[in-house]
């Protein structure tokens, strides 16, 4: 299995893009990570770390 590194930043912005087609968290964390690669998981808890930091 190949593994990638792909940046936050790239990741954070896949999902703003997703939720501004999508209001529905789930949906857009899901379009994330199909665009990316990547599990719905991955982007969520990225996005989530975010937050976390932002609050």
């Amino acid at each position: 299995m190949d593994f990638a590194v792909i940046p936050i930043e790239k990741v954070k912005a896949a999902f703003a893009r997703a939720l501004a087609l999508n209001a529905d968290r789930e949906a857009a964390a899901r379009a994330a990570a199909q665009a990316l690669g990547i599990t719905p998981e991955a982007v969520c808890e990225v996005v989530d770390q975010q937050e976390a930091h932002t609050a």
